[in-house]
């Protein structure tokens, strides 16, 4: 009988008073944000920065073993490139080139030339799967003309649409048109070049160290039906071991293995996520110390009448998860409303994952039950016969 009747007893104590109920689910639902939207930078940190491997249309990449991320400059030579396509399976080897940050813009309403990213490769080989850098082929494939991201930051760089003229590197260059990819954590914006427009700009790139064009990736296609485990052993034994061959979920994972565990940043992420849990802990702590504070006198009642300890805490238990679930619910969809003005002011690319969601909604439980715990240290240690006395 009391079992069936716990839950509600929990649900009407949480709900009698609208305007606690409403100040509860405030506390709780801050520290859900707070979790979330750590979560959610830590998502942006780990997609962001691999966005660019994630839009290279290949199977298999050949990079320098000194590059450990990808905007890291540690080209190669083109030769490697060359010898990849010699190996049984590979059907197209396409260079593409990274310049990170270190090219100067110059803004055209300012005039002040800032660092932005710049991405080349033969328009004809679509190294890249985004369909509006396809459809633009014939635009950029001309000497002095680029591709801009359409989510570059036009408070550092000016106008980057189709028409704008300015500098990159002191020498004149048109914009044709736009294309989406992003910011990220390193580079506030990007151009599109081609390959004979690249190495125009950057003359340097190709001599090289080696006396040859140096490039950064080179993105590999396989022919049907091709092996590509067998592929990418036959490659590593074909070439130099200055160069290693990753397959795209390798090329991936390591690029953001680096982001999570080498960078401070994916480790700042993650504390962020346990400071919010600390401080929802210490919210839903005073929320529920003060309910049962409010209400000592009905469950010492309750305790007379027979109610053993185990039980009140199961109710205490109880109010805790509901409070946890409305705190999350609340907490979720102001969230949704911060992800969308934070990838709008910021260009970063903001999600929340069914495993990020999962694991906030947990935390959530778990830190409202151990409040919930807790506060009902004072409840257990009652004495009906001395409230009273």
């Amino acid at each position: 009988m009391f079992r069936q009747r716990r839950i509600p007893l929990a649900w009407r104590n949480l709900t009698e008073n609208k305007w606690r109920l409403a100040a509860s689910t405030a506390g709780a639902a801050f520290a859900v944000v707070l979790m979330l939207l750590q979560n959610g930078f830590r998502n942006a940190l780990l997609d962001n920065m691999s966005a660019l491997i994630a839009h290279m249309d290949g199977e298999l990449f050949l990079t320098n073993r000194l590059r450990y991320m990808v905007s890291h400059p540690a080209p190669f030579p083109r030769r490697r490139l060359d010898q990849s396509r010699g190996a049984d399976g590979v059907r197209a080897a396409s260079p593409l080139y990274i310049d990170p940050e270190q090219s100067k813009w110059r803004n055209s309403l300012t005039g002040i030339s800032r660092g932005i990213r710049v991405v080349a490769f033969p328009p004809r080989d679509d190294v890249l799967d985004l369909a509006a850098v396809r459809s633009q082929r014939d635009d950029w494939d001309r000497p002095d003309v680029a591709l801009a991201d359409d989510r570059s930051k036009e408070t550092l760089y000016g106008p980057l649409r189709a028409g704008t003229v300015s500098e990159l590197q002191g020498k004149r260059l048109r914009i044709a048109g736009t294309f989406t990819l992003g910011t990220d954590f390193r580079s506030n914006g990007t151009l599109l070049l081609s390959e004979q427009n690249m190495l125009a700009y950057y003359p340097e790139r190709r001599g090289g160290s080696w006396g040859e064009t140096a490039i950064d990736v080179g993105v590999l296609r396989l022919r049907p039906g091709a092996d590509l485990a067998r592929v990418q052993e036959d490659l590593k034994a074909r070439l130099p071991a200055d160069v290693i061959v990753l397959s795209k979920p390798e090329f991936l994972a390591k690029e953001q293995q680096f982001w999570e565990n080498a960078a401070p940043l994916g480790a700042v992420f993650n504390i962020g996520v346990v400071m919010g849990f600390i401080v929802g802990l210490a919210i839903c702590y005073q929320v529920l110390f003060s309910e049962i504070s409010d209400r000592l006198a009905e469950f010492a009642t309750l305790k007379a009448m027979g109610y053993s300890n185990r039980e009140l805490l199961l109710i205490v238990i109880a109010e805790s998860v509901y409070l946890a679930l409305l705190g999350f619910g609340a907490g979720l969809a102001v969230s949704v409303g911060l992800f969308r003005w934070l990838q709008d002011l910021t260009g970063l690319e903001m999600s929340l994952k069914p495993g990020g969601l999962a694991l906030v909604l947990t935390l959530t439980v778990a830190m409202c039950v151990l409040a919930g715990s807790l506060a009902a240290r004072r409840l257990l240690a009652v004495d009906p016969a001395e409230l009273y006395g």
